[in-house]
């Protein structure tokens, strides 16, 4: 039991009894011993109630004032936990020699007097009444918490992994032949399966009012063309034999439109929603779109091929400066030379030549050949050659670790950091202003009183603004710095007239070097043995 206290009348005047804790109960406090005299106005000695209630193993008693306190009754002081969870209460006796203990109406009396509806404690409530134990904390009332739910889940049944590269032969040259990166699916067969949302059921506060569950994540199972749902929704099926590509969680299916000449006067632009395989070449200023791959077997010409998926040349591109390769996913080429390439997956060829090159992952330029002169090429993980520049000096620029994306965004947020505060600071010396002017007493005309309150709201928006903008700069921060540890691997050599950035730190190379990498040593860039 814990220790207490307890207030007795005698003749002479009002007397403090003090009674230490039995069985590893907890101690009274002389603050708690105070706040109890203060809220009844009770006169006393603060030093001489320290001094009663330093260490003691029994019972002690003093007088406080010579006054003899009115009758107090068992009191019951309690406090609500954060978002009103819980109720917690501490009982204090009445008075020796007079007063009135609690009942259970008294004590839900006083509960529901400050708002609590929901969640009574009645058997602990009843334990106090059996076993009243006081300067202890009782749990009254308690919230029903909310049951969770679950978010949907969708289970792909094919190969959503493209990331194959292509065999390299012995000689070191990259076998292009056998290039099955595609996810081949069947007619009939199962694509995905969704195990659906589970909502949660809400709670209930101590002041009866609803506690919301986590927001559980809603997903569908999308029909595209050549598929089709099964009756509950929960199935995805392919209607051909074709192959799947996932774009933002939905699934395409196609089967593959096949030109067996060259992209030219012939065909005109191409743009399909599945993938195209081209056996011949595309000409300059021809067009390519398509919504899954592009394979070419031929050699691309300054012309224009953009992918949803991936873009295989057997051959390679001459872009003549003016031919362009995007794809959502990888890129194969045999060569490219005076072109634009951008791939959100790898990048794999044999040669780059006065191009600008960037991928979202890796750049490997090996075979043969395996060199990078001219232009400028870019990667987020690591670009691994065999040479880069060229004996000439041929001005090449190489850099890893960039999230341009996150860079750019980064950029944004700071601007408009910027340009908040100072809103924010001209905003509140007005507010300043009419404020002072309020408190002298000054009438304020009725559309200086409408700025007051629409600037006041105003304030509370950019500070909420800036609390966000802060927020999301410092996980821009750490994903730049995740994303930022990148590479450049050189096998055989790199050329002075080669601009190296890795990671946002940048160095131009002033003489050869062999068999080597480099990577960022914090704020300078170091060369390392080849990996």
């Amino acid at each position: 039991m814990n220790g207490f206290f307890r207030l007795k009348i005698k003749e002479d005047g009002t007397y403090l009894t003090v009674y230490p804790p039995t069985d590893g109960g907890q101690p009274c406090q002389p603050s708690e011993v105070l706040q109890y005299l203060d809220t009844y106005q009770i006169p006393y000695d603060k030093i001489a109630i320290y001094n009663l209630m330093r260490t003691f193993n029994e019972k002690k008693e003093m007088k406080i004032t010579t006054s003899l306190v009115s009758h107090l009754d068992e009191t019951l002081v309690f406090e609500f936990s954060e978002n009103f969870l819980s109720v917690t209460g501490r009982f204090y006796p009445e008075i020796e020699g007079g007063g009135k203990k609690l009942s259970k109406e008294d004590i839900l009396w006083l509960l529901k007097n400050k708002g609590v509806k929901f969640g009574f404690k009645d058997d602990v409530i009843d334990d106090f009444l059996e076993n009243r134990m006081y300067c202890t904390e009782y749990v009254l009332a308690e919230a029903q918490q909310p049951i969770e739910g679950s978010d949907a889940e969708i289970t792909y049944h094919f190969n959503t992994d493209l990331t194959k590269k292509p065999k390299m032969n012995e000689d070191g040259s990259v076998d292009f032949h056998q290039l099955d990166n595609l996810s081949k699916v069947t007619k009939d067969q199962l694509l995905a399966t969704l195990k659906p949302a589970v909502y949660g059921k809400p709670g209930t506060d101590v002041l009866g009012r609803p506690i919301a569950p986590r927001k559980v994540n809603v997903l569908f199972l999308k029909q595209s063309k050549n598929t089709r749902l099964s009756t509950d929704g929960l199935e995805l099926y392919c209607n051909v034999n074709g192959h799947a590509v996932l774009a933002d969680r939905q699934v395409f299916v196609s089967d593959t439109y096949e030109i067996p000449g060259n992209v030219d006067v012939a065909t005109g632009d191409v743009e399909y929603t599945g993938t195209v395989k081209i056996s011949g070449n595309v000409n300059s200023g021809y067009k390519v779109h398509a919504e899954g791959d592009v394979i070419v077997d031929g050699i691309v010409e300054g012309a224009e091929i953009i992918a949803g998926g991936q873009i295989v040349l057997k051959r390679g591109i001459q872009g003549m400066s003016k031919g362009v390769l995007k794809a959502g996913g990888n890129i194969v080429a045999k060569f490219i030379e005076s072109a634009e390439v951008v791939a959100g997956g790898y990048i794999q060829t044999e040669s780059i030549m006065h191009s600008r090159v960037q991928s979202g992952a890796e750049i490997i330029v090996k075979g043969k050949k395996g060199f990078i002169t001219g232009g400028v090429i870019k990667a987020s993980k690591f670009i691994d050659a065999k040479m880069a520049g060229s004996v000439m000096g041929t001005q090449t620029i190489i850099e890893v670790g960039e999230n341009m994306t996150l860079i750019e965004e980064e950029r944004t947020l700071l601007n408009e950091k910027r340009a908040i505060k100072e809103n924010l600071e001209k905003s509140e010396k007005v507010i300043f202003y009419l404020s002072k002017k309020i408190k002298d007493r000054e009438q304020l005309p009725p559309e200086r009183i409408v700025q007051f309150q629409q600037l006041s709201v105003s304030i509370n928006e950019y500070k909420k603004r800036l609390a966000e903008i802060e927020e999301r700069l410092v996980e821009v921060d750490s994903l730049l710095n995740t994303a930022s540890k990148g590479y450049i691997n050189i096998d055989d050599v790199i050329y002075p007239g080669c601009k190296v950035t890795v990671a946002n730190v940048t160095t131009y190379i002033k003489s050869e070097t062999k068999h080597c990498c480099l990577v960022r040593d914090g704020a300078d860039v170091r060369v390392t043995a080849y990996r």
